[in-house]
Formats: structure tokens, sequence, C-alpha cells
């Protein structure tokens, strides 16, 4: 049976990866160089995967740490995580313990380690709050690229999450005072909040202020998706005209993760070829598979964010006119700032760029369904 050719909710590597070529290169060259990296886009726009990708493409060997600030909450918990993504670049549980013992003294006690039934190590770590220096833990990547004479890549992903917690402030001092004297290691930092993550590296008064090279992630070009599309399908038996494809991807704003959802729909409900009309059945499928993440989104508007979400997709953008406010009834003019920040914040909407947009190509169409036109 034939696989589906398209991937989405998963990193995508290899052949399902669609293009990238210029960010590669640069990524692949910051890797060299041990340039540290700042890459931002929103969410889903395929970060993950473009790191992943132009690691596998790195000519030599390199050693690797992945470490997702998603789900943590505190320094202590960064560590632990952070420490255990290190160690397990290495593959043997001899020289994990050699590592331990050479590099970890202080720590030592209190890290275990064992090999499972898959030849997998497992680590287990129980930290005691001040009674260790962390630092011996941030500095673990340089001494083991040192020793090795290997560059380690460190990628730490949702990094602006860092500045939520509590003590967030503090720790991104600790965390640049440590990692900008490495030489041998890049780092690299991304994360899916492009204002949050603008404001931690373009901020002067921030500690990590111009921390590295700095990548702000573009949409895919519509030509690119397009011979993409094409050649995934040709290459499984089926066949699409560009034509249609320019459909899919307009479809979905050339947003990466669902222009590969909306693909492997029209792969799945297609025989041969992929008309119109399977593309209209396929874009229906997704929103129904949409329409509950779009109505956890929606059940905590306010009155004057949906307000505000109706004007915006009735084709308003001067949201401070005496004529917007009063007709949409918004409130004040100091109001519209107040509920852009909280459609920012919770990713409904972007204004990074200046042009304001949706973040997800699902929204307008059930927005328009449920709210405009039933009002």
């Amino acid at each position: 049976m034939t696989k589906n050719p398209f991937k989405f909710g998963e990193i995508v590597d290899g052949d399902s990866f669609c293009n990238r070529t210029k960010e590669i290169a640069r990524l692949k060259q910051a890797f060299t160089d041990s340039q540290n990296v700042v890459l931002i886009s929103p969410r889903r726009w395929g970060k993950s995967s473009l790191v992943n990708e132009s690691i596998s493409r790195y000519k030599g060997k390199l050693l690797v740490s992945h470490t997702d600030c998603f789900g943590i909450t505190s320094p202590e918990q960064f560590l632990e995580v952070y420490l255990k993504s290190v160690l397990k670049t290495e593959s043997k549980l001899a020289t994990v313990a050699k590592t331990v013992k050479e590099f970890l003294k202080n720590i030592a006690p209190y890290i275990s380690f064992s090999v499972g039934e898959s030849e997998e190590i497992k680590i287990g770590l129980s930290l005691p709050k001040g009674k260790f220096d962390d630092t011996e833990i941030l500095t673990l990547p340089q001494r083991m690229a040192e020793t090795k004479d290997i560059p380690f890549v460190v990628c730490v992903d949702e990094f602006q999450k860092i500045q939520e917690w509590p003590e967030g402030g503090k720790f991104l001092e600790k965390l640049r005072a440590v990692w900008q004297k490495h030489q041998n290691v890049s780092y690299c930092l991304y994360g899916s909040k492009r204002h949050l993550m603008s404001g931690i590296f373009n901020d002067s008064s921030k500690p990590f202020f111009r921390f590295g090279d700095t990548l702000f992630l573009e949409k895919i070009s519509t030509n690119h998706w397009v011979k993409f599309i094409v050649d995934q399908f040709l290459g499984s038996g089926k066949k699409i005209t560009e034509e249609v494809a320019i459909l899919i991807v307009e479809g979905v704003r050339a947003h990466s993760y669902y222009v590969q959802y909306l693909c492997r729909l029209c792969w799945g409900n297609s025989e041969k070829v992929v008309t119109e009309s399977i593309v209209r059945e396929s874009f229906n499928q997704l929103l129904a598979d949409m329409l509950s993440l779009f109505r956890a989104q929606t059940e905590s508007l306010t009155r004057y964010q949906v307000n505000y979400l109706i004007a915006f997709i009735s084709g308003e953008r001067k949201m401070s006119s005496n004529r917007v406010i009063h007709h949409y009834q918004l409130g004040s003019p100091g109001n519209i700032k107040r509920i852009e920040k909280s459609l920012q914040d919770s990713e409904i909407m972007d204004f990074f760029t200046g042009v304001p947009e949706l973040t997800e190509p699902y929204f307008e169409p059930l927005f328009r369904k449920h709210f405009i036109g039933n009002s």
C-alpha cells in the first residue's frame, strides 16, 4: 500500500521537507562556526523541522541536544531537563558515567543512569535546591565539545517561556553570563511568539540583547509549495495540476502546517487525480477537524473582542476611527490596544509585522459561519 507523502504535526524531514534551502545553509554555517542563532516565527511554521533538517544535512560530527521549555515552569526544572538532554548525546552508558565523573563532580551523587530494554540510556536526577552550582550544568556542553573536539549545538525551543517564570528574568541573566563565554557551542534558541521573542533579543535592556544571528522565518513561497506538491503527488502515483496546487496553498494562506494537512486530506480523498472539488471537500473536512479547537479559542472571548474580529474580518483596518468604533461598538479608542493585546496574547491574531492577520487559516471561515453568519 502506497504511503501518503504528506506529514504534519511531527518533525518533517527528508523528501517530506519543502525548500528552506537558504535558511538551511545559514543554519549549517552557524553550526560550523559555533555561532549562536535565534530563530523566530509563528507556531507551526516548521521551526523544529528546519533545525532538524539543517542538523541532518550537516557534514561531519556534531553533538546535539534538544530542550523544550513548553511545560517547564522553573529554573530548577529547566536544569534537570537540560542536563538530561545534554547527557543523552553520549551513546554508551560507560561514556555517560565518565562524563558525569569528570565534569559534574558536585552533582554526580544526585545522578543515576541505566540502560532500558531497547538499549536506551535512562537518566534519573534528584537535584536538591541550593546544594549545587548550576554553572556546572550550563557549562557541560562547552566542556564536552572541547574534550571531544566536536562542535555542540544546544537547541532550546519555546525559549520565550523562561521570562514568564517567577525568577525567569534572573535566570536569563545567568544563562547569558555563562553561555556568552562558550566558543565551541552554538546555542540555537527558537520560539513561536514573535513579539515576546523579539523583545528578549532586540531590547537593549534585556540580557539576551543581540545574543546571536537572528532569523525571522518567512512563509514558504507559493512557487516552491506548488512544485513540492506536484512532485509529491506524482511520486506517489497521483496527479495534480499546478492550478489546483495553487488553490491548496492559497486556501490555507501558505501556512506550512496546513498546506501539509490539506494536501494529506486531498491525497486520501483522491483516487488518481486531485480536482478542485476534492480540494473543496478536503478543506471542509479540515474545518470540521478544527471546529473543537476553534470553539475552545472563542468560548471566552469578550463582547469587545468578538466585535473587533467581526470588524477585521469584514475588511476594516482603521480600528481607531470613530466610524469603526461606533459602528462595531468597540468602546473607546483606548480600548483598541487592550483588545489587540488580548487577541495577540491568545494567539488568535498577530500584529508583529505591522500588518494584522489571523494566525490560523481555519479561523476566518469558521468565524464567519458561527459569528457573522448568525449575527
